[in-house]
């Protein structure tokens, strides 16, 4: 009986080697650790692994091991986390577009003449009375290339979207032009555009080339940065001090949060300013 007993002992303990060695492996697993640990990265709620369910967090993930092998050189990263925030740009473009093509609402809510917030510009815990405003600073940047720099325009009429993806472009002899209808907010350090006017015909220049906007409103996020991070499990900004999530939520698309978050990595590493 006892050398049953200490056979079924061995065997158990060979099969939790087993999975422990596999666990630690996991570079993400190992991230996730480091990032605990991790001091300049305070109040990162990307330490919680029910984040692994979204697939997106390998483009932070990516970021966040680039900075942390020191092998790549500080505009390197800016070039590559540039191109992760495109990306993420371009699959909110994508999704909102699916379902203005399939007749449906564009936030879930209301598509009334584009009326709806990609990314906030006040927030307020409840839970502290704290609020959080981005004020309008100086223009400094000329026109904003869109088709460069991760942009999202606020959809919200199906004929329009049509009408406008079969007007514009090279291929039609009618490249797209901006004019004083083409508003834009522009979010620094993000270099996130979120065009509210004018936003079928800036659209269609999504997917052209060397498409600009001249008119647009800028709002430093950085001020941000400290007190605010961005939590994937419930898809809100959240106060850094009570924990708790800011008001309005949930985000128009969890996207928002991972740009977001990309720049505060960089942010907090002085990668930018």
């Amino acid at each position: 009986m006892l050398i049953k007993f200490l056979k079924h002992s061995l065997s158990s303990l060979k099969l939790a080697k087993k999975a422990t060695s596999a666990l630690f492996k996991d570079a993400i697993f190992s991230s996730l650790i480091s990032r605990y640990f991790d001091s300049k990265i305070p109040n990162n709620s990307f330490i919680n692994p029910s984040i692994n369910t979204s697939s997106n967090i390998i483009y932070y993930d990516t970021i966040y091991q680039l900075i942390h092998k020191n092998e790549s050189s500080k505009q390197e990263i800016k070039a590559i986390a540039l191109k992760f925030q495109k990306i993420l740009s371009l699959e909110i473009q994508k999704e909102t577009t699916q379902r203005m093509l399939q007749g449906k609402f564009a936030d879930h809510i209301t598509n009334s003449g584009g009326a709806y917030e990609i990314f906030p510009t006040d927030l307020e815990c409840h839970h502290c009375n704290q609020k959080f405003s981005l004020n309008n600073i100086p223009n400094n940047n000329g026109p904003l290339n869109i088709n460069l720099l991760p942009t999202v325009t606020t959809l919200w009429h199906h004929r329009r979207l049509i009408q406008n993806l079969q007007s514009i472009g090279q291929l039609l002899n009618n490249p797209f032009k901006s004019t004083p209808n083409n508003r834009a907010d522009f979010f620094i350090p993000l270099n996130l555009v979120v065009i509210d006017h004018g936003n079928h015909s800036a659209n269609a220049a999504l997917y052209e080339s060397n498409s600009t906007i001249e008119k647009y409103y800028t709002y430093d996020v950085s001020q941000w940065f400290q007190d605010i991070y961005y939590d994937p499990k419930t898809n809100t900004f959240n106060h850094s001090i009570c924990g708790k999530p800011l008001f309005p939520n949930p985000l128009f698309h969890e996207n928002i949060g991972y740009i977001y978050e990309i720049s505060r990595l960089l942010y907090q590493n002085n990668i930018i300013s």
